[in-house]
């Protein structure tokens, strides 16, 4: 594919029953607030197809091209592939080949500016750190977009195209596909674990201290290396980079990668979004801070530390307390602290459990200490839960509803709704994904900053307390790219 002039490549061509401790879970999604106004459904006729392009078709995206992957964009959508766009011929190659007669690209932008009349809506499917220009790219354009997990790389990001999707009034979803569990917020909400105090998570740590790669290589001639970068800083090739999930520059690390799916349910149970600006509007009780602390086994400048803890101290909110919410990444120190933990809680609480259940083994879970009872959560959208005394929640009732259910026919079908209906979306990014991504963001900065407490402000996007960490939450942008 031949590159212009300026930089951007040119086109190629249910009743109610008793349940029992697990099945008092529900569905694992449930839609949130409403993103367009009423009355602003697009009007599509009922068979009428949405047109889609999918930026990022050699990894993730592939999934979304007819006949390779889970041929949901048919099914789910009733909508067409329209355009494919992807930096990397060689593994784009198989996607390109099974939608032979649709356009194909390199740069996002051109093939927005080419097709956007033609087109209805955008998949995003890039390495993190080209998730957000294509993303606001699109609402700027007015298309609905739907961007894989993490939402962005960068908090700033976050808040930019969460005030697009507001402004633009799109259908927009991140693809945390499960979104939150409602019988486990519904049944939280219920007081059926008492008070929430803590909530632990443990899961996956980083790389540990790397160096930047060095040495001499040529740029492939399958791929664009200056639009894989995008607004990245410039540097030479070298094929590391191209493992981008360990590097800061490229990636959300574990929080956008597993938290976006293990951490979306306890955002919401316990109301966290209420403290960030929804729909432009500052919470009513007025801005609070959120605390983050980290403590690391290393600093790692370039890459994510192979272990660190994570605290959130989260405010009060609605009629919820304060709570701490830590974070046990990677081995070593984290394991230990968490295992001590577990020995320590479960001593006070022997009917709770023991600290040598396989569950607690696993490489990665929630653990919601109540004042009555402790909860485990596991899985995409917290599929997986057990609570204990194991006796006393046996055969539970359901708890009365106070969420909306989720849409039959998954995760993308909710997406085609709200394009279509104006219905709500599952993790929109003004109303759930935007100030979710942005709270767990925060532990990406905290462990660059460890044993430094830090401030943010979540009604005006700043780290109040410590001026270098705020610069990371907006991270300059290479020149020739802006967001």
């Amino acid at each position: 594919m031949a590159t212009a002039k300026n930089g951007r490549s040119q086109q190629s061509s249910s009743p109610q029953r008793r349940l029992t401790r697990r099945g008092f879970l529900g569905t694992a999604a449930a839609a949130a607030p409403l993103l367009l106004a009423h009355g602003q459904a697009l009007g599509y006729a009922a068979n009428e197809q949405i047109q889609v392009a999918v930026v990022g078709v050699g990894g993730r995206g592939s999934g979304f091209v007819p006949d390779k992957g889970w041929s949901s964009v048919r099914e789910q959508m009733g909508a067409r592939i329209a355009a494919l766009c992807d930096v990397n011929k060689n593994k784009a190659a198989e996607s390109f080949s099974l939608q032979p007669d649709v356009p194909k690209f390199e740069d996002f932008r051109l093939m927005i500016d080419q097709l956007g009349s033609k087109l209805d809506a955008v998949v995003v499917a890039t390495p993190d750190h080209n998730h957000a220009p294509p993303s606001a790219y699109a609402l700027r354009a007015g298309l609905h977009v739907f961007c894989e997990k993490g939402l962005t790389r960068t908090i700033h990001e976050a808040r930019t195209v969460a005030t697009l999707a507001f402004e633009k009034k799109r259908a927009t979803q991140m693809g945390n596909q499960a979104g939150y569990n409602v019988g486990v917020i519904e049944n939280v909400w219920a007081g059926r674990l008492g008070e929430i105090q803590t909530i632990h998570m443990w899961g996956g740590g980083g790389a540990g201290p790397r160096k930047a790669p060095s040495g001499i290589h040529e740029v492939p001639d399958y791929l664009n290396w200056d639009l894989w970068l995008g607004p990245a800083a410039l540097r030479p090739y070298h094929p590391e980079w191209m493992s981008h999930s360990m590097w800061r520059d490229f990636s959300c690390g574990h929080p956008g990668w597993w938290g976006a799916h293990l951490w979306a349910t306890l955002f919401k149970t316990m109301k966290l979004e209420t403290l960030w600006p929804i729909d432009q509007k500052p919470p009513a009780a007025g801005a609070k801070t959120i605390k983050v602390t980290a403590e690391c086994c290393e600093v790692c400048d370039l890459t994510f530390p192979s272990s660190s803890i994570v605290h959130w101290d989260i405010p009060a909110r609605m009629d919820m307390p304060p709570i701490r919410i830590s974070w046990y990444a990677g081995g070593r120190e984290a394991e230990k602290r968490r295992r001590d933990y577990l020995r320590e809680l479960f001593s006070k609480h022997p009917q709770w459990g023991s600290v040598d259940d396989k569950r607690w083994g696993n490489w990665v879970g929630n653990l919601w200490v109540g004042t009555e009872g402790i909860m485990y959560t596991f899985g995409h959208g917290d599929t997986t839960v057990d609570m204990f005394p194991e006796d006393k929640f046996k055969n539970l009732d359901p708890p009365p509803q106070s969420l909306p259910r989720p849409l039959p026919g998954g995760f993308l079908r909710g997406w085609a709704d709200g394009i279509k209906k104006g219905t709500p979306t599952m993790s929109g990014f003004n109303s759930f994904s935007g100030p979710f991504t942005e709270w767990y963001l925060l532990a990406n900065i905290a462990t660059q900053f460890p044993d430094k407490t830090l401030e943010f402000d979540p009604v005006t996007c700043r780290i109040v307390n410590h001026e270098q960490a705020d610069q990371k939450i907006r991270p300059p942008y290479r020149e020739g790219w802006k967001l």
